[in-house]
């Protein structure tokens, strides 16, 4: 009745094209719906190339060369990007990643042990900083911007068309 879907690696070969924010979750977390090109590497199989959607918070999504797990229909080939579960990604393992990292430092602070370099940088506030002030909505193309990502870059790009931004230095 229903074709059960396989599993593989994939790697992203290219994105094809950005969504809008569909949703904002409880933590805060904007999600948007992306496609990309994909090429799965099933285990004793030949590799095959196909567009493959998913859904990905903004802040932390694949990009091209990542290798990621995905879901397919081995008869249609329909794939879905498997975001939950990869500590790359997915939200919820990313914020309790970082909560026992603090932990830890903090733990590690009160008990006198030495803390390692690594951990001791917790907050960089020059990094957190955004350079530009940047349009919501590109000018040349009408795509949203995704300004938390292009406001921290060296040279602001539209992420659809991939045109200059234009922007403003904050002081």
């Amino acid at each position: 009745m229903f074709d059960k879907k396989a599993q593989a690696e994939a790697v992203i070969l290219d994105l094809e094209s950005i969504g809008n924010v569909t949703d904002t979750d409880i933590h805060g977390v904007h999600w948007d719906h992306r496609k990309y090109i994909v090429e799965i590497r099933p285990v004793g199989e030949q590799p095959f190339r196909v567009e493959a959607k998913a859904k990905v918070p903004i802040s932390s999504h694949p990009e091209r060369g990542d290798v990621v797990k995905v879901a397919y229909d081995p008869k249609s080939r329909k794939t879905e990007i498997l975001i939950e579960g990869d500590p790359r990604y997915d939200p919820k393992l990313i914020r309790a990643n970082k909560k026992q990292e603090r932990e830890a430092r903090t733990e590690a602070l009160l008990s006198g042990a030495p803390v390692s370099e690594a951990s001791t940088t917790v907050h960089d506030e020059e990094d957190d900083e955004p350079r530009w002030s940047v349009p919501a909505i590109c000018p040349e193309c009408g795509a949203r911007v995704d300004q938390s990502k292009a406001s921290m870059a060296e040279h602001p790009t539209c992420d659809y068309c991939a045109k200059p931004l234009p922007c403003e230095p904050v002081l």
